[in-house]
């Protein structure tokens, strides 16, 4: 082959550069992506977990509590303490953050079958229906 020919042959070829500005960019626009949408489930937990608590105080009475949030999930407030960890873990990935989002994990695994049980023998047939009614737990339409 010439060096003529060589030479189109190899500006025809297209050579993969690495554009390193474009790699960061991405990195931190992802990074920045995660902190928002890890926020987002912070404050939604957060609300869940006051809402919770306001509604459980003005209706409780001893008495099973089916309506408003309970008629999503049987565990409205535990659903926004895990959104409340997940989200500090995604907003913020670090060593305290990840450890609490799997003491929570392990705490609903293990609490929550122990609680049930114990609201069955407490309400009886009526947290036997309550269970047939709203199928999920902790995420309406998932678990």
């Amino acid at each position: 082959m010439k060096a003529g020919a060589r030479e189109t042959a190899q500006a025809s070829c297209k050579v993969f550069k690495p554009d390193l500005t474009n790699i960061v960019t991405s990195m931190v626009s992802l990074l920045l992506v995660a902190r928002a949408v890890g926020g987002l489930l912070s404050v939604t937990g957060a609300a869940v977990c006051v809402y919770w608590y306001v509604f459980w105080s003005r209706n409780y009475e001893g008495e099973l509590i089916t309506c408003g949030p309970y008629a999503y999930v049987r565990h409205p407030f535990y659903s926004g303490f895990l959104s409340l960890a997940l989200g500090l873990a995604v907003a913020l990935p670090i060593f305290e953050t990840r450890l609490l989002l799997v003491f929570t994990l392990a705490v609903l695994v293990v609490y929550m079958p122990k609680e049930e049980e114990a609201l069955v023998r407490r309400y009886e047939r009526r947290y036997i229906d309550y269970m047939e009614k709203v199928r999920h737990r902790l995420v309406p339409g998932v678990y």
